[in-house]
Protein backbone atom coordinates (compact mmCIF):
# COMPACT_ATOMS: atom_id res chain seq x y z
CA UNK A 1 0.00 0.00 0.00
CA UNK A 2 1.24 3.51 -0.86
CA UNK A 3 2.13 5.99 1.93
CA UNK A 4 -0.98 8.02 1.04
CA UNK A 5 -3.16 4.93 1.33
CA UNK A 6 -1.65 3.97 4.67
CA UNK A 7 -2.18 7.46 6.05
CA UNK A 8 -5.81 7.38 4.90
CA UNK A 9 -6.31 3.96 6.49
CA UNK A 10 -4.87 5.25 9.79
CA UNK A 11 -7.82 7.67 10.10
CA UNK A 12 -10.46 5.00 9.53
CA UNK A 13 -10.56 3.64 13.07
CA UNK A 14 -11.58 6.84 14.89
CA UNK A 15 -14.16 7.59 12.20
CA UNK A 16 -15.73 4.15 12.65
CA UNK A 17 -15.93 4.63 16.43
CA UNK A 18 -17.80 7.90 16.00
CA UNK A 19 -20.11 6.44 13.35
CA UNK A 20 -21.01 3.46 15.56
CA UNK A 21 -21.70 5.66 18.59
CA UNK A 22 -23.86 8.08 16.59
CA UNK A 23 -25.55 5.20 14.78
CA UNK A 24 -26.74 3.81 18.09
CA UNK A 25 -28.19 7.23 18.98
CA UNK A 26 -30.07 7.40 15.68
CA UNK A 27 -31.38 3.88 16.18
CA UNK A 28 -32.73 4.76 19.63
CA UNK A 29 -34.46 7.83 18.19
CA UNK A 30 -36.07 5.87 15.36
CA UNK A 31 -37.00 2.70 17.25
CA UNK A 32 -38.34 4.29 20.43
CA UNK A 33 -41.35 2.50 21.93
CA UNK A 34 -44.17 4.91 22.63
CA UNK A 35 -45.06 3.93 26.19
CA UNK A 36 -42.06 5.12 28.23
CA UNK A 37 -41.48 8.58 29.73
CA UNK A 38 -38.81 10.59 27.94
CA UNK A 39 -36.64 10.97 31.03
CA UNK A 40 -36.53 7.24 31.63
CA UNK A 41 -35.93 6.52 27.95
CA UNK A 42 -33.00 8.94 27.78
CA UNK A 43 -31.55 7.42 30.92
CA UNK A 44 -31.71 3.92 29.46
CA UNK A 45 -30.09 5.20 26.26
CA UNK A 46 -27.13 6.53 28.24
CA UNK A 47 -26.76 3.13 29.88
CA UNK A 48 -26.77 1.25 26.57
CA UNK A 49 -24.44 3.80 24.97
CA UNK A 50 -22.09 3.30 27.91
CA UNK A 51 -21.94 -0.47 27.48
CA UNK A 52 -21.53 0.01 23.72
CA UNK A 53 -18.47 2.19 24.28
CA UNK A 54 -17.11 -0.17 26.92
CA UNK A 55 -17.57 -3.12 24.56
CA UNK A 56 -15.75 -1.21 21.81
CA UNK A 57 -12.93 -0.53 24.27
CA UNK A 58 -12.58 -4.30 24.70
CA UNK A 59 -12.39 -4.74 20.94
CA UNK A 60 -9.50 -2.28 20.90
CA UNK A 61 -7.48 -4.50 23.27
CA UNK A 62 -7.45 -7.53 20.97
CA UNK A 63 -4.07 -6.67 19.30
CA UNK A 64 -5.58 -7.57 15.92
CA UNK A 65 -3.48 -6.25 13.04
CA UNK A 66 -6.38 -4.73 11.04
CA UNK A 67 -7.39 -2.67 14.08
CA UNK A 68 -3.82 -1.44 14.54
CA UNK A 69 -3.63 -0.42 10.88
CA UNK A 70 -6.97 1.39 11.12
CA UNK A 71 -5.59 3.63 13.88
CA UNK A 72 -2.02 4.05 12.63
CA UNK A 73 -0.23 2.11 15.35
CA UNK A 74 -0.85 0.27 18.59
CA UNK A 75 -0.03 3.36 20.66
CA UNK A 76 -2.90 5.18 18.91
CA UNK A 77 -5.17 2.18 19.53
CA UNK A 78 -4.28 2.47 23.22
CA UNK A 79 -5.14 6.16 23.27
CA UNK A 80 -8.55 5.54 21.72
CA UNK A 81 -9.13 2.58 24.04
CA UNK A 82 -8.70 4.92 26.98
CA UNK A 83 -10.87 7.66 25.49
CA UNK A 84 -13.70 5.28 24.65
CA UNK A 85 -13.57 3.46 28.01
CA UNK A 86 -13.52 6.66 30.06
CA UNK A 87 -16.38 8.09 27.98
CA UNK A 88 -18.39 4.94 28.67
CA UNK A 89 -17.84 5.21 32.41
CA UNK A 90 -18.76 8.93 32.36
CA UNK A 91 -22.07 8.11 30.64
CA UNK A 92 -23.02 5.93 33.59
CA UNK A 93 -23.59 9.11 35.63
CA UNK A 94 -26.57 10.44 33.60
CA UNK A 95 -27.82 6.86 33.29
CA UNK A 96 -27.99 6.53 37.06
CA UNK A 97 -29.51 9.98 37.47
CA UNK A 98 -32.34 9.45 34.98
CA UNK A 99 -33.46 5.82 35.40
CA UNK A 100 -34.84 6.14 38.91
CA UNK A 101 -38.30 7.21 37.82
CA UNK A 102 -40.48 5.38 37.20
CA UNK A 103 -38.98 2.19 38.69
CA UNK A 104 -38.54 -0.68 36.25
CA UNK A 105 -40.98 -3.52 36.69
CA UNK A 106 -38.18 -5.81 35.52
CA UNK A 107 -35.81 -4.85 38.33
CA UNK A 108 -34.68 -7.75 40.51
CA UNK A 109 -32.12 -8.11 43.25
CA UNK A 110 -29.90 -10.14 40.93
CA UNK A 111 -30.12 -7.64 38.08
CA UNK A 112 -29.44 -4.71 40.39
CA UNK A 113 -26.54 -6.61 41.93
CA UNK A 114 -24.89 -7.03 38.55
CA UNK A 115 -25.29 -3.30 37.96
CA UNK A 116 -23.75 -2.37 41.31
CA UNK A 117 -20.83 -4.72 40.72
CA UNK A 118 -20.18 -3.29 37.27
CA UNK A 119 -20.40 0.29 38.47
CA UNK A 120 -18.04 -0.22 41.41
CA UNK A 121 -15.47 -2.12 39.37
CA UNK A 122 -15.46 0.20 36.37
CA UNK A 123 -15.25 3.38 38.46
CA UNK A 124 -12.41 1.92 40.54
CA UNK A 125 -10.37 0.85 37.50
CA UNK A 126 -11.00 4.19 35.79
CA UNK A 127 -9.80 6.13 38.80
CA UNK A 128 -6.74 3.92 38.97
CA UNK A 129 -6.05 4.56 35.30
CA UNK A 130 -6.28 8.35 35.49
CA UNK A 131 -4.79 8.81 38.98
CA UNK A 132 -1.16 9.15 37.78
CA UNK A 133 -2.12 12.07 35.53
CA UNK A 134 -4.01 13.89 38.28
CA UNK A 135 -2.42 16.34 40.68
CA UNK A 136 -2.51 13.60 43.26
CA UNK A 137 -1.41 15.79 46.17
CA UNK A 138 -4.76 17.63 46.03
CA UNK A 139 -6.90 14.50 45.97
CA UNK A 140 -8.05 12.24 48.81
CA UNK A 141 -5.67 9.65 50.20
CA UNK A 142 -7.06 6.64 48.28
CA UNK A 143 -6.46 8.35 44.92
CA UNK A 144 -2.95 9.33 45.96
CA UNK A 145 -2.37 5.70 46.89
CA UNK A 146 -3.61 4.48 43.49
CA UNK A 147 -1.33 6.96 41.72
CA UNK A 148 1.65 5.51 43.54
CA UNK A 149 0.99 1.86 42.72
CA UNK A 150 3.21 0.27 40.09
CA UNK A 151 2.23 0.00 36.45
CA UNK A 152 2.60 -3.78 36.65
CA UNK A 153 -0.10 -4.03 39.34
CA UNK A 154 -2.41 -1.80 37.33
CA UNK A 155 -1.96 -3.94 34.20
CA UNK A 156 -2.88 -7.07 36.16
CA UNK A 157 -5.99 -5.47 37.66
CA UNK A 158 -6.95 -3.86 34.35
CA UNK A 159 -7.51 -7.30 32.87
CA UNK A 160 -10.62 -7.57 35.04
CA UNK A 161 -12.30 -4.78 33.04
CA UNK A 162 -14.00 -7.25 30.72
CA UNK A 163 -15.68 -9.03 33.64
CA UNK A 164 -17.19 -5.77 34.87
CA UNK A 165 -18.36 -4.91 31.33
CA UNK A 166 -20.02 -8.33 31.09
CA UNK A 167 -21.72 -7.67 34.43
CA UNK A 168 -23.02 -4.37 33.01
CA UNK A 169 -24.29 -6.16 29.91
CA UNK A 170 -26.15 -8.74 32.02
CA UNK A 171 -27.59 -5.96 34.18
CA UNK A 172 -28.99 -4.14 31.15
CA UNK A 173 -30.46 -7.28 29.62
CA UNK A 174 -32.27 -8.09 32.85
CA UNK A 175 -33.65 -4.74 34.03
CA UNK A 176 -33.84 -2.36 31.03
CA UNK A 177 -37.57 -1.93 30.18
CA UNK A 178 -36.73 -0.55 26.71
CA UNK A 179 -35.01 -3.77 25.69
CA UNK A 180 -38.05 -5.75 26.84
CA UNK A 181 -40.36 -3.65 24.65
CA UNK A 182 -38.37 -3.15 21.43
CA UNK A 183 -37.26 -6.12 19.35
CA UNK A 184 -34.94 -3.92 17.27
CA UNK A 185 -33.13 -2.42 20.25
CA UNK A 186 -33.01 -5.81 22.00
CA UNK A 187 -31.37 -7.40 18.95
CA UNK A 188 -28.87 -4.54 18.71
CA UNK A 189 -28.04 -4.93 22.39
CA UNK A 190 -27.48 -8.65 21.86
CA UNK A 191 -24.95 -7.86 19.12
CA UNK A 192 -23.17 -5.41 21.44
CA UNK A 193 -23.04 -8.07 24.17
CA UNK A 194 -21.72 -10.76 21.81
CA UNK A 195 -19.04 -8.51 20.34
CA UNK A 196 -17.82 -7.22 23.70
CA UNK A 197 -17.79 -10.66 25.35
CA UNK A 198 -16.11 -12.28 22.35
CA UNK A 199 -13.41 -9.59 22.25
CA UNK A 200 -12.64 -10.08 25.93
CA UNK A 201 -12.61 -13.87 25.65
CA UNK A 202 -10.33 -13.69 22.62
CA UNK A 203 -7.90 -11.31 24.32
CA UNK A 204 -7.67 -13.33 27.53
CA UNK A 205 -7.91 -16.89 26.20
CA UNK A 206 -6.88 -17.06 22.56
CA UNK A 207 -4.76 -14.05 21.54
CA UNK A 208 -1.64 -15.68 22.93
CA UNK A 209 -2.07 -18.48 20.39
CA UNK A 210 -2.75 -16.13 17.47
CA UNK A 211 -0.20 -13.34 17.99
CA UNK A 212 3.17 -14.98 17.26
CA UNK A 213 5.86 -15.40 19.92
CA UNK A 214 9.51 -15.83 18.98
CA UNK A 215 11.95 -17.59 21.31
CA UNK A 216 15.14 -15.68 22.07
CA UNK A 217 18.05 -15.85 24.47
CA UNK A 218 19.81 -12.88 26.03
CA UNK A 219 23.38 -13.03 24.73
CA UNK A 220 24.75 -9.69 25.92
CA UNK A 221 23.87 -6.93 28.37
CA UNK A 222 25.58 -3.57 28.65
CA UNK A 223 25.05 -0.71 31.07
CA UNK A 224 26.41 2.42 29.38
CA UNK A 225 25.24 4.62 32.26
CA UNK A 226 23.42 4.37 35.55
CA UNK A 227 19.92 4.21 34.08
CA UNK A 228 20.20 2.46 30.71
CA UNK A 229 20.39 -1.23 29.92
CA UNK A 230 21.24 -2.39 26.39
CA UNK A 231 20.03 -5.93 25.73
CA UNK A 232 21.02 -8.06 22.76
CA UNK A 233 19.03 -11.21 22.06
CA UNK A 234 19.65 -14.06 19.66
CA UNK A 235 16.83 -16.14 18.16
CA UNK A 236 16.65 -19.82 19.04
CA UNK A 237 14.91 -20.62 15.77
CA UNK A 238 12.97 -18.16 13.61
CA UNK A 239 13.70 -14.48 14.16
CA UNK A 240 11.02 -11.84 14.37
CA UNK A 241 10.42 -9.67 11.30
CA UNK A 242 9.65 -5.99 11.75
CA UNK A 243 9.68 -2.59 10.10
CA UNK A 244 12.22 -0.05 11.43
CA UNK A 245 10.57 2.03 14.15
CA UNK A 246 8.26 -0.71 15.42
CA UNK A 247 8.22 -2.14 18.93
CA UNK A 248 7.77 -5.56 20.47
CA UNK A 249 6.43 -6.98 23.68
CA UNK A 250 9.37 -8.63 25.41
CA UNK A 251 8.95 -11.12 28.21
CA UNK A 252 11.84 -12.61 30.13
CA UNK A 253 11.99 -15.91 31.99
CA UNK A 254 13.88 -17.01 35.04
CA UNK A 255 13.35 -14.77 38.05
CA UNK A 256 11.46 -12.21 35.92
CA UNK A 257 8.33 -14.37 35.67
CA UNK A 258 7.64 -13.77 31.97
CA UNK A 259 6.17 -10.31 32.56
CA UNK A 260 5.42 -8.71 29.20
CA UNK A 261 6.54 -5.13 28.50
CA UNK A 262 6.74 -3.01 25.36
CA UNK A 263 10.16 -1.91 24.08
CA UNK A 264 11.15 -0.23 20.83
CA UNK A 265 13.60 -2.17 18.68
CA UNK A 266 16.97 -0.51 18.12
CA UNK A 267 18.38 -3.00 15.61
CA UNK A 268 17.81 -3.09 11.86
CA UNK A 269 15.50 -5.76 10.37
CA UNK A 270 18.47 -7.33 8.58
CA UNK A 271 20.31 -7.95 11.86
CA UNK A 272 20.07 -11.45 13.27
CA UNK A 273 20.59 -10.18 16.82
CA UNK A 274 17.66 -8.23 18.25
CA UNK A 275 18.57 -5.17 20.32
CA UNK A 276 16.51 -3.11 22.75
CA UNK A 277 17.54 -0.32 25.12
CA UNK A 278 15.73 -0.10 28.44
CA UNK A 279 15.65 2.85 30.80
CA UNK A 280 15.36 2.08 34.50
CA UNK A 281 12.10 3.87 35.30
CA UNK A 282 9.99 1.51 37.42
CA UNK A 283 10.06 -1.58 39.59
CA UNK A 284 10.39 -4.04 36.73
CA UNK A 285 12.90 -2.11 34.61
CA UNK A 286 15.01 -1.34 37.69
CA UNK A 287 15.12 -5.04 38.48
CA UNK A 288 16.19 -5.76 34.91
CA UNK A 289 18.96 -3.20 35.17
CA UNK A 290 20.26 -4.84 38.32
CA UNK A 291 19.79 -8.54 37.61
CA UNK A 292 19.46 -9.35 33.89
CA UNK A 293 22.32 -11.55 32.68
CA UNK A 294 23.21 -13.39 29.45
CA UNK A 295 21.54 -16.77 29.11
CA UNK A 296 18.12 -15.57 30.27
CA UNK A 297 15.34 -16.99 28.05
CA UNK A 298 13.04 -14.49 26.36
CA UNK A 299 10.04 -14.25 24.09
CA UNK A 300 9.46 -11.45 21.58
CA UNK A 301 5.83 -10.84 20.59
CA UNK A 302 4.77 -8.68 17.67
CA UNK A 303 5.81 -6.52 16.00
CA UNK A 304 3.53 -3.53 16.56
CA UNK A 305 3.45 0.18 15.82
CA UNK A 306 3.10 2.63 12.94
CA UNK A 307 6.12 4.86 13.61
CA UNK A 308 7.42 4.95 10.03
CA UNK A 309 9.20 7.94 8.49
CA UNK A 310 8.63 6.54 5.01
CA UNK A 311 4.99 7.68 5.29
CA UNK A 312 6.13 11.31 5.41
CA UNK A 313 7.41 13.71 2.78
CA UNK A 314 10.91 14.71 1.78
CA UNK A 315 11.58 17.35 4.46
CA UNK A 316 11.63 15.81 7.93
CA UNK A 317 12.57 16.60 11.52
CA UNK A 318 13.36 13.75 13.89
CA UNK A 319 13.49 14.48 17.63
CA UNK A 320 14.60 11.94 20.23
CA UNK A 321 14.41 12.64 23.94
CA UNK A 322 16.53 10.38 26.15
CA UNK A 323 15.78 6.69 25.64
CA UNK A 324 13.40 7.76 22.84
CA UNK A 325 16.42 7.49 20.55
CA UNK A 326 15.81 3.74 20.29
CA UNK A 327 13.36 3.62 17.33
CA UNK A 328 15.44 6.21 15.49
CA UNK A 329 18.46 3.92 15.77
CA UNK A 330 16.49 1.26 13.93
CA UNK A 331 15.83 3.84 11.19
CA UNK A 332 19.45 4.97 11.12
CA UNK A 333 20.81 1.42 11.02
CA UNK A 334 18.46 0.65 8.12
CA UNK A 335 19.65 3.54 5.93
CA UNK A 336 21.06 2.49 2.57
CA UNK A 337 21.61 3.99 -0.87
CA UNK A 338 17.84 4.34 -1.34
CA UNK A 339 17.47 6.78 1.59
CA UNK A 340 15.86 9.87 0.03
CA UNK A 341 14.72 12.12 2.91
CA UNK A 342 16.27 15.40 4.08
CA UNK A 343 16.42 14.97 7.84
CA UNK A 344 17.40 17.22 10.72
CA UNK A 345 17.82 14.83 13.66
CA UNK A 346 17.77 16.34 17.16
CA UNK A 347 18.92 14.09 19.98
CA UNK A 348 18.17 15.75 23.33
CA UNK A 349 19.56 14.34 26.57
CA UNK A 350 19.99 15.71 30.05
CA UNK A 351 23.75 15.23 30.44
CA UNK A 352 26.66 14.25 28.24
CA UNK A 353 27.05 11.02 30.21
CA UNK A 354 23.52 9.97 29.15
CA UNK A 355 24.30 9.96 25.41
CA UNK A 356 23.94 6.68 23.50
CA UNK A 357 24.95 5.60 20.00
CA UNK A 358 26.87 8.79 19.20
CA UNK A 359 29.48 7.01 17.07
CA UNK A 360 26.81 5.37 14.91
CA UNK A 361 24.88 8.61 14.54
CA UNK A 362 28.02 10.42 13.40
CA UNK A 363 28.86 7.59 10.98
CA UNK A 364 25.38 7.84 9.43
CA UNK A 365 25.95 11.57 8.96
CA UNK A 366 29.15 10.85 7.03
CA UNK A 367 27.48 8.20 4.88
CA UNK A 368 24.34 10.22 4.08
CA UNK A 369 24.72 13.92 3.38
CA UNK A 370 20.97 14.49 3.74
CA UNK A 371 21.04 13.29 7.35
CA UNK A 372 22.09 16.11 9.68
CA UNK A 373 22.28 15.22 13.41
CA UNK A 374 22.31 17.69 16.32
CA UNK A 375 23.09 16.47 19.82
CA UNK A 376 21.76 18.74 22.57
CA UNK A 377 22.48 18.54 26.31
CA UNK A 378 19.68 20.19 28.25
CA UNK A 379 21.90 21.01 31.24
CA UNK A 380 24.03 23.11 28.90
CA UNK A 381 21.90 23.94 25.85
CA UNK A 382 18.44 24.06 27.42
CA UNK A 383 15.34 22.32 26.10
CA UNK A 384 14.87 22.06 22.36
CA UNK A 385 11.99 24.14 20.98
CA UNK A 386 9.87 23.88 17.86
CA UNK A 387 11.23 27.24 16.68
CA UNK A 388 14.78 25.95 16.97
CA UNK A 389 14.04 22.75 15.06
CA UNK A 390 12.17 24.55 12.26
CA UNK A 391 14.85 27.21 11.75
CA UNK A 392 15.86 27.23 8.10
CA UNK A 393 13.10 24.83 7.03
CA UNK A 394 10.40 26.42 4.91
CA UNK A 395 7.51 26.26 4.38
CA UNK A 396 6.40 24.68 7.65
CA UNK A 397 3.36 23.16 5.95
CA UNK A 398 5.64 20.76 4.04
CA UNK A 399 7.68 19.57 7.02
CA UNK A 400 7.05 16.20 8.66
CA UNK A 401 7.96 15.74 12.31
CA UNK A 402 8.69 12.43 14.06
CA UNK A 403 9.34 12.38 17.80
CA UNK A 404 9.87 9.92 20.62
CA UNK A 405 10.63 10.86 24.21
CA UNK A 406 9.12 11.98 27.52
CA UNK A 407 5.37 12.72 27.12
CA UNK A 408 5.59 16.28 28.49
CA UNK A 409 8.39 17.16 26.10
CA UNK A 410 6.57 15.61 23.13
CA UNK A 411 3.30 17.37 23.91
CA UNK A 412 4.97 20.77 24.23
CA UNK A 413 6.87 20.32 20.97
CA UNK A 414 3.76 19.08 19.18
CA UNK A 415 1.84 22.19 20.23
CA UNK A 416 4.77 24.37 19.20
CA UNK A 417 5.04 22.84 15.73
CA UNK A 418 1.31 23.17 15.21
CA UNK A 419 1.37 26.87 16.14
CA UNK A 420 4.20 27.42 13.64
CA UNK A 421 2.19 25.95 10.79
CA UNK A 422 3.08 22.25 10.71
CA UNK A 423 -0.16 20.34 9.99
CA UNK A 424 -1.31 18.05 12.78
CA UNK A 425 -1.31 15.15 10.32
CA UNK A 426 2.43 15.76 9.76
CA UNK A 427 3.31 15.36 13.45
CA UNK A 428 3.81 11.81 14.70
CA UNK A 429 5.05 10.87 18.14
CA UNK A 430 5.04 7.59 19.97
CA UNK A 431 2.66 7.71 22.93
CA UNK A 432 3.24 4.84 25.31
CA UNK A 433 2.27 6.68 28.50
CA UNK A 434 -1.42 6.01 27.87
CA UNK A 435 -2.56 4.45 31.12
Amino acid sequence: MSPTGRRALASLGPVLLVVIALGNLVLWIVARPGDLPTTRYVGEFFGVEAVLLLSLSLVLTTLLTPIEHAFGGLDRVGIWHRRVAVSGVVLLAPHLALVKSPPSQYATAVGSGFGSLALAGLVFLTLWAVAPSMRAAKWPGPIRHLAGLSHERWVTAHRLTGLFVIAALVHGAMVDPVLHRSTTLRATYLVIAIVGTAAYAYRELFARFVVPDYDYTVVETQRPNGTTLDVRLEPKRQQITFVPGQFIFLSLGGTFGWQRHAFSVASAPSDRVLEVSIRSAGDFTSELHEKLVPGTPAKATGPFGGFDHRLGGTEQIWIAGGIGVTPFMSWIRSMDETFDRNVDFYYSIAHESDALYLDEIEYAHGAHSSFDPHVLYSDRDGQITAEQALAGMSPASEVWVYMCGPPGMMKALSQGFHKLGVPTSHIRWEQFNIR
